[in-house]
Formats: structure tokens, sequence, C-alpha cells
């Protein structure tokens, strides 16, 4: 957060030397913001012949579209073989991280489209918590939810349009994979300036945009630059997003279920099982919804029993805490190897 600094006593200095003192500042800024921008548009265009590749992509399957896995390293790598397997319905391989996160194992819940119907709103700030919401960046009147949100304690997430396979329409000002660099990093400075208040940014849709590589470079090395991280929605299996963070030194994770991939409270109620034994296996799980009616009816009683079944709500600054202990483990191990 910027903060302006407030003068106080003193010296008066002369107003000649208040305007050149101020320009230098300008100056300074102007260049570092410069910096920055080349920077992420020299990455992008390190890449850029990928898009030639653009005319050639195949629409992938109906299952890639919503449960493909997302690819990590290290133990984030092995935890996701575990997640896979539970998905599959097989018996997984024993996890063992080098430290689990503390206390019960943590759900994090993750409500995306938000800000576009206030009914729908109201109806999720009445489940207990504590939640993460991703506000969509064209909702108009979107701040004021926000703020609430957080006065409640819920985490906030942008959720960033990019373009989808398909003819699907993602949204004005959506990231595309044929954008130019400094097309790209404007279409993302008008999604990012659109709300205040939020800690890290999930993809709306994306299902093309997150297999563009140099694009997904640039995207995330602006993140970062800003203190966000990132949290793949894994809309196709061949999501470069976690490759991306890692090239650029920028923090991504992955969503684990799709709570509401099909209409009707019984498929919530399926993927919540799953969710649970995620969860269970390897200490957190997280689960992306929508605030549907038939979503909302089915995971409203579940929220409420989930401390008595031995699980703590959780929003996604958990997740860093994760990657914290994690990469703090790693390097004690890598270092005991030396």
């Amino acid at each position: 957060m910027n903060r302006r600094h407030k003068g106080g006593g003193g010296r008066v200095r002369p107003r000649r030397a208040a305007r050149a003192g101020w320009a230098g500042l300008v100056a300074s800024a102007v260049m570092a913001a410069l910096g920055v921008a080349f920077g992420a548009v020299g990455a992008y265009m390190a890449g850029r012949g990928a898009i030639a590749e653009a005319g050639r992509w195949t629409p992938p399957a109906p299952f890639e579209l919503r449960d493909g896995p997302a690819r990590s390293s290290g133990v984030f790598d092995e935890r996701e073989k575990v997640v896979a397997a539970l998905r599959a319905g097989a018996e997984p391989e024993r996890f063992a991280p080098p430290a689990l996160p503390p206390g019960r194992p943590k759900i994090i819940v993750i409500f995306d489209d938000m800000g576009l119907d206030p009914a729908a709103f109201e109806n999720v700030m009445a489940l207990p918590g504590p939640l993460t919401l991703s506000f969509l960046p064209y909702a108009q009147g979107a701040q004021a939810m926000v703020d609430r949100a957080r006065a409640a304690e819920h985490e906030i997430l942008l959720h960033l349009p990019m373009e989808p396979d398909g003819p699907v329409d993602p949204g004005p000002n959506a990231l595309r994979a044929n954008m130019t660099g400094a097309e790209l990093l404007s279409a993302l400075a008008w999604n990012l300036s659109r709300i205040e208040g939020y800690s890290g940014v999930n993809n709306h849709m994306g299902s093309r945009m997150t297999r563009h590589e140099a694009a997904m470079k640039t995207v995330l090395s602006v993140l970062d630059e800003r203190g966000l991280y990132f949290i793949d929605s894994v809309t196709t299996a061949g999501s470069v997003a976690a490759e991306a963070g890692r090239a650029v030194g920028a923090r991504v994770f992955a969503r684990d279920v799709f709570l509401d991939p099909e209409a009707g409270p019984e498929t919530v109620v399926r993927q919540l099982a799953l969710v649970e034994r995620i969860a269970r296996e390897t200490g957190y799980a997280v689960a992306i919804c929508h605030p549907r009616p038939d979503t909302l009816a089915a995971l409203g009683p579940w929220l409420t029993s989930a401390p008595a079944r031995g699980f703590e709500l959780a929003t996604t600054a958990a997740l860093l805490e994760v990657d914290d202990a994690w990469s703090q483990d790693g390097r004690v191990a890598a270092a005991d190897e030396r």
C-alpha cells in the first residue's frame, strides 16, 4: 500500500527547489515504472514465437476443461500426484511432506464470479467462514462488496478474465494469447485497477491463455512485482502457469476440486467428499465454486458442520504459510545434502 508522506515542521525551502525535488521524484518513479514495463514486455517477447502455434490448437476434452491436473515441483509436485490419484478414485501413495500445515486439515473454499449479483453476494456473506471471494473486475459497484467482505475477515481475489478455448466471451478487457506485449500490459493494468483490497488473482476461464507460457510469464511478473500471488483455476490440462511462475519467481498455487462443474446439489455433495479426503491426505484442499442456488444449498450445511468433523475453514492466505514452510524445509534439506 502506498502511503503519502505528510510534511511536519522545519525549515520551508524555496519554491524552485521544491519544484526541482518533485521533478526528480517524478522522474525516478517514471523510470522505475518503465523498467518494470520493459522487463515484462521483454519476458513476453522472448517467447512471442509461441503465438505461431495458435492457429493449430485443438480444443481439449470437457474433462480437461474442468479437471485438468496442475503441474508443480518439489513437495507440491508430490502432493499433486496424491490429489490426481484421489480424483481418479485410486488409492494414492503415502504423502509425507516436510511439514503439514499446523492444526487441523484446512479447507479453502473460493467463490468465483462475485460482484455481478448483489443477491448472490448477500447469500455468500450469510455462510459460515472464513471464505475467499473472487470478484470480476468489470462488475459494477464491486468495491462496496469487497469492503464488506474484508470487514467480515474473508479473503479477496481478483477474478482475472482470460481467453478460453472456443467462442465463449470472458468479458471486457480479457487477456488474450495473441496480444502484443503492450496490449497485454494495458489490459492487465485495467483489470488490476478496478478494485482495491485483494491479495491475489485467479483466472476467469483462460483455458487458452494459461497454455501460453510467454504471456503467462508477463502476467505473473507483474503480479509478483505488486506482491500478489496467483491461483490457477486449472481450466485446462495444458496450463503452464506453474512453470511460468517458477521461471519468474512468482507464487503460483492451484485449485484441487471444482465443487459445481455440473448443476445439482448432489454434484456438490459428491465433490465435497473428495475435498475432505484430499484435505485429510495432504493437510489442505482448495475448492472453487460459484454462488449458484444449488451450490449454496448444499455448501451451507457442510460449512456449518465441517469444524465438528475435524476440519478448519481457511482462506487462500493459508497457502502462503504452506509455501513458506515447505520452501524453507526444502532449502534446509538441500543444504544438508551439500
